[in-house]
């Protein structure tokens, strides 16, 4: 069940390996569904303004971050920060990878949502590259990447661990952190991939033991559920 899962996450992790390198790319999908604002598609620049007019509607209380490849890096800190400033909650709808991921992370409490299936659920970090995909070691220095995660991970990131995905060579490679339950199916729920596999292979991956709760990714394994959820076309995924 996990490794179709992860066979499907194929053009989903193409669309995140190149994808935030597209000159024209469209703002983030915003919509607001109850008391949640529910962010889907590639962070450019401009998507602050508008993430902080929807933040200004005080019945929100959970950012739901849904299939984004990430995108504009000093965007991601921006809208990550503006959303620990407001106090409010982050989940991960399907995927959450690279600039996403700082917007995750400014969750005060941060989930995994039951969208998708747990073999396609899950947020994916790695370092600053340019647009040629090769790393872009000056922008992880003057960003402070490492420290960065670690003090919106409450100090439970591991540095050495963070050192290794930061620092991948391409932003092909990445850290993906699945719900702790994905261990019992598939060995393990954290997958370290360096960008020389396949990338239909996520399980292929080097298993990482500490698991999204460990170090501080998620602060919970509660499954939360996207206000929208009844409306999401899943059925191929499983």
């Amino acid at each position: 069940m996990l490794k179709r899962s992860y066979q499907l996450l194929y053009l989903c992790i193409l669309v995140a390996a190149v994808g935030f390198h597209l000159p024209k790319a469209a703002a983030m999908e915003a919509k607001i569904v109850g008391d949640q604002l529910i962010l889907s598609g590639t962070v450019v620049e401009g998507d602050a303004a508008r993430v902080r007019r929807a933040l200004e509607n005080a019945s929100i209380t959970t950012v739901v971050l849904r299939n984004s490849p990430g995108g504009d890096s000093p965007t991601g800190y921006t809208i990550g920060e503006m959303i620990r400033r407001h106090g409010l909650r982050t989940a991960v709808s399907g995927f959450c990878y690279s600039s996403c991921s700082r917007l995750f992370l400014g969750g005060t409490a941060r989930y995994f949502t039951d969208d998708y299936p747990s073999g396609f659920t899950n947020v994916g970090f790695h370092g600053h590259y340019f647009e040629d995909g090769m790393l872009d070691l000056a922008s992880v220095k003057r960003y402070r990447l490492r420290d960065w995660i670690v003090s919106y991970t409450d100090g439970k990131a591991d540095p050495n661990l963070i050192d290794r995905w930061i620092y991948l060579p391409t932003s092909r490679g990445m850290i993906h952190f699945y719900h702790p339950n994905a261990a019992a199916r598939a060995g393990a729920a954290t997958f370290l991939c360096d960008g020389l596999q396949p990338v239909d292979e996520v399980a292929q991956c080097e298993p990482v033991a500490r698991t999204a709760l460990d170090l501080g990714i998620i602060t919970s394994a509660e499954l939360l559920h996207g206000a929208d959820r009844a409306s999401l076309q899943v059925a191929q995924l499983r």
